[in-house]
């Protein structure tokens, strides 16, 4: 684990200075704390759940809640269909604006490949979107593509006490009924740890770029699944 401390502290460290150079307060350094896991009940049919609290700021002043279901059909051994649901509590970060809430479909389509050691994710995401703010529901559709590659560390493949480290960049598109198509882009980098066959602990850094606004987060990712064909 120590070996990879330099790539952590150098994140950690380009974070940092891109917080401190921020125009606005609601531009610091924030973080997001995430569980997720998949619930397998056979080869072919599966669970997947998560939980997100997002913070404005590093462990305080929330930004946004939400919890997210999705069942998963496995089409093939690489590829697999996605019908979901999302619900999310959204806090502005000034506290005279009101809150807001978001109600959202999900249908997706993932694809995996192998390169190397490395395994390399092509995911697509269709939403819908309602978005409630004073009693006022406005209707938004998004596309989402995402491209994530996860390597193992000073061993062959992911298992049980293996180092890794995982990267994405997912980019965020408005369609339909709006002039803006593009809504935001997210790069993700982290370094992981697999405790078990089934959960692991990522420990990762994010820059989110909107229109007008960019944001730099810190993530604690935790991942357990749970495989009832046992």
């Amino acid at each position: 684990m120590f070996r990879c401390l330099p790539i952590l502290l150098l994140t950690l460290g380009i974070l940092i200075s891109a917080s401190v150079t921020a125009k606005d307060s609601e531009d610091e350094l924030g973080n997001w704390l995430i569980y997720n896991g998949t619930l397998r009940f056979s080869d072919k049919w599966s669970l997947f759940t998560e939980a997100q609290l997002r913070l404005w700021e590093v462990a305080s002043n929330p930004q946004e809640f939400f919890v997210r279901a999705i069942g998963l059909y496995q089409t093939s051994q690489n590829t697999q269909l996605g019908l979901g649901y999302t619900w999310v509590k959204t806090e502005p970060f000034d506290d005279e604006e009101p809150d807001g809430t978001e109600n959202r479909l999900i249908e997706q389509f993932s694809a995996r490949q192998y390169w190397n050691k490395s395994a390399i994710e092509h995911r697509f995401r269709l939403e819908q979107r309602w978005l409630e703010k004073e009693g006022v529901t406005e209707y938004r559709n998004r596309f989402r593509y995402r491209l994530q590659v996860t390597t193992p560390l000073f061993k062959e493949s992911i298992g049980p006490r293996t180092h890794f480290l995982n990267f994405y960049n997912e980019l965020f598109l408005n369609f339909g009924n709006t002039e803006d198509s593009f809504d935001q882009n997210r790069l993700y980098g982290a370094y992981g740890w697999q405790f078990t066959r089934l959960a692991n602990l990522q420990l990762g850094a994010l820059w989110q770029k909107k229109k007008h606004n960019d944001f730099y987060r810190l993530q604690i990712f935790y991942t357990h699944n749970f495989d009832l064909r046992n």
